[in-house]
């Protein structure tokens, strides 16, 4: 079966309306959304109607958040959108949105419940579409650095990269966020964005032994992410180890301190402690 062809999306009240069309290669049986729980077990199915058109199947389908679990609201999370196609002989169980009619606005939806809980409809890693209720900062996927480097004159690591925006929109907003590994500090800098026709540029700077307003990067191990805003939504992702890595020396409080990190092809880390 090839890939379902996302034709609408948009939201009607609270509930978020999906249509599209699909190459069964057979009888379809059933077609329904699978919400599956990103971070847990949980997972809810939705019905969808079907009609055959010119070789293809139609579908429609809506999902009401404020009622869909059981005549609750949604609950609070990350929930990833499927499509279950059922057949005499097999159930097949593919993503939706990666395959988008042209035209198909990409941006992020947004929609308040009564309760003014935010849910946000978006296109994720690879095109999946997911529904972010409450909209807390969630790992989504992981993306190569193109550039680590040290500036010897004001003693700061440089992370630079870049982000394919064509499927999941136009973020407002950039963070540099390094978790420490053991005590789960965390550690923020501003990340500048720099748009370009078909992808987004980012750069930040870390200090490693001054900074007029914030203390250097304390000592331990750092995980680093990069943290997308998005008009209401935030979108974490892992950073991946450019090629070439950073190991330097530097002198704190008149004591030597390494600043290393992390090469290609593993996460990006960067520890800071004593020589």
């Amino acid at each position: 079966m090839a890939d379902p062809l996302l034709t609408e999306i948009g939201w009607a009240g609270t509930a978020l309306r999906l249509a599209g069309t699909l190459e069964p290669g057979g009888a379809v049986r059933e077609i329904e959304l699978l919400l599956r729980e990103r971070d847990g077990d949980g997972l809810l199915r939705v019905p969808a109607s079907a009609r055959e058109r010119d070789g293809r199947v139609a579908f429609e389908a809506e999902v009401d958040v404020a009622t869909l679990a059981g005549g609750n609201p949604l609950p609070g999370g990350l929930w990833d959108v499927s499509l279950s196609v059922g057949a005499p002989m097999e159930t097949s169980v593919v993503p939706l949105g990666p395959g988008r009619a042209p035209g198909l606005d990409a941006s992020p939806l947004r929609r308040f419940l009564p309760d003014s809980c935010t849910v946000i409809v978006y296109f994720g890693a690879g095109g999946a579409l997911a529904i972010d209720v409450g909209g807390r900062s969630h790992v989504a996927g992981s993306v190569a650095a193109d550039t680590l480097s040290w500036n010897e004159e004001r003693e700061e690591i440089v992370v630079a990269g870049h982000l394919d925006v064509r499927r999941s929109g136009r973020p407002v907003s950039g963070t540099l966020i390094m978790t420490e590994r053991r005590s789960r500090h965390v550690y923020e800098v501003i990340a500048m964005l720099e748009e370009r026709p078909d992808r987004l540029g980012y750069r930040a700077v870390v200090p490693a032994t001054r900074a007029f307003v914030d203390d250097p990067l304390p000592r331990g191990t750092w995980d680093v992410s990069l943290c997308l805003g998005f008009s209401g939504m935030h979108r974490e992702v892992r950073l991946l180890a450019p090629d070439e890595p950073v190991d330097v020396r530097v002198r704190r409080r008149l004591r030597h301190v390494r600043v290393v990190s992390t090469a290609a092809p593993g996460p990006l880390t960067i520890t800071v402690g004593r020589v």
